[in-house]
């Protein structure tokens, strides 16, 4: 599986609260809280235009928040920049509480990290509620587990990689997948759905922010077991209003015969998630498989 690039840089954010009251739910409140700041951070206009603006080319929240039209198509592109945090199922009421926030950045816009560092501190400051602020302890980077920024910026420890070069994920007799923050799909999942799932994701980011084709793949599996959660997840934004979102988390273990392209996928997977709402987050999942990165 050549015939497509794409690079990803990922890190993980390390956010200490002091005390916080968390939410069922945070994918909603990073990307919603990030706009907000960012905006704040970056626009020095009374009242922004955002869509004729001179600077949109080299605005980070105009990429994420505002362009409306996918390079091939005409529907919302998929974000360059991701934050998936942890999901809880439950609120979270704690001192001293450290959350550890990965973050997807795709293509070229790892030149906006600065950007991206300033954007958690400054919500950290502003804080979910009056009871939830933190500190943006360290970033490290995922890959290498360098560090990144813990005061100071370490543009040299960060790694990008180009997904089309990821090993195939190692088979095993029994391949158990636990989806660990909710995803949109019909239930029970099988693992032939959640690759064309990942592929599908992938099509969007390679569309944006890479370039070339996505090779298909092929699949045979068989559910032994599962066991699945259904979630309501509520939504309000500028431009949407309201929203609720339904989605799944659980496990299920299969039996299955995959080609190298649907191995390569999983793998995938494992760094990008599968499915709708990735600025949300959703649709991520682990595996009992070996760690191929």
């Amino acid at each position: 599986m050549s015939e497509f690039e794409l690079k990803l840089t990922k890190l993980v954010a390390i956010l200490h609260f002091p005390e916080c009251e968390l939410p069922y739910w945070l994918g909603n409140k990073f990307r919603g809280g990030f706009g907000n700041t960012l905006f704040k951070a970056v626009c020095g206009y009374l009242q922004p235009k955002c869509k004729i603006c001179s600077s949109r080319e080299d605005c980070l929240y105009y990429e994420l928040y505002v362009r409306d039209k996918q390079k091939r198509g005409k529907s919302q592109p998929i974000r360059p920049i991701a934050f998936i945090p942890p999901f809880f199922a439950r609120s979270v009421k704690a001192s001293n509480f450290n959350l550890h926030l990965e973050i997807n950045i795709f293509g070229d816009y790892v030149r906006f990290l600065p950007h991206i560092i300033f954007g958690l501190k400054f919500l950290g400051s502003a804080g979910f509620n009056r009871n939830s602020k933190y500190e943006l302890v360290e970033v490290r980077d995922y890959f290498t587990n360098e560090i990144v920024y813990d005061g100071n910026f370490y543009p040299e420890s960060v790694k990008t990689v180009n997904l089309a070069k990821l090993s195939p994920a190692e088979l095993s007799d029994k391949i158990r997948v636990d989806y660990i923050t909710p995803i949109e799909a019909r239930i029970p999942i099988s693992l032939e759905h959640l690759i064309r799932m990942v592929r599908s994701r992938l099509i969007h980011y390679v569309n944006e922010y890479g370039n070339g084709v996505v090779p298909s793949f092929r699949v045979k599996d068989t559910i032994l077991d599962s066991d699945w959660r259904k979630h309501e997840l509520r939504n309000r934004s500028r431009r949407d209003g309201k929203r609720k979102f339904q989605g799944y988390t659980g496990y299920a273990i299969y039996r299955a015969e995959l080609d190298d392209n649907a191995r390569k996928l999983l793998s995938i997977g494992l760094l990008i998630g599968a499915g709708a709402k990735a600025s949300f987050g959703m649709g991520h999942f682990r595996t009992n498989l070996s760690n191929f990165f």
